[in-house]
């Protein structure tokens, strides 16, 4: 069984990530992923540049977002497909539209309205959970079925 990383950042996450979304593309390559997920904080910014060089590299790209949301817990979320992808843009340009710039913030009254189409990331690298008011049941509540557990070894550094 071949391992996915289901959580990278991108250098377009400020002070989260290293790398370009190419170089996360040849990375999977050199790894023997046959797929990838990007997943920048508040925005889809990366998300056209490692499609294209995934693609390139015949990784598959999964395309998704780190969610800030209102009370500070932490919502990572996959575009399950086209519906999904086009739910979570206008999920974030609500967010960003109603926000001071660099304090964008999505509302969890906002989220079923938009959940279609995508997948929720609960695990141990989910640290915003613990700090914030988000529990599993809100999460499968909203995202029934679409909610998967991820399990890390060792200490997270996020």
């Amino acid at each position: 069984m071949s391992y996915v990383e289901l959580h990278a950042c991108s250098a377009f996450s400020f002070l989260r990530g290293g790398s370009f979304p190419e170089q996360l593309a040849e990375v999977a390559t050199e790894l023997e992923m046959p797929a990838m997920a990007l997943l920048d904080r508040n925005g889809v910014y990366g998300a056209q540049r490692f499609s294209v060089a995934a693609r390139e590299h015949n990784v598959r790209p999964i395309i998704g977002c780190e969610l800030l949301m209102e009370d500070g817990a932490i919502l990572p979320v996959l575009a399950q497909n086209s519906t999904g992808y086009k739910n979570l843009c206008e999920l974030l340009t609500q967010a960003h539209l109603r926000s001071e710039k660099g304090k964008c913030a999505v509302r969890w009254d906002k989220l079923p309205q938009f959940a279609k189409g995508l997948v929720a990331l609960f695990g141990s690298g989910s640290a915003g959970f613990q700090r914030a008011n988000a529990s599993p049941a809100r999460i499968f509540g909203i995202l029934p079925k679409r909610t998967s557990t991820g399990f890390q070894s060792g200490k997270s550094s996020r």
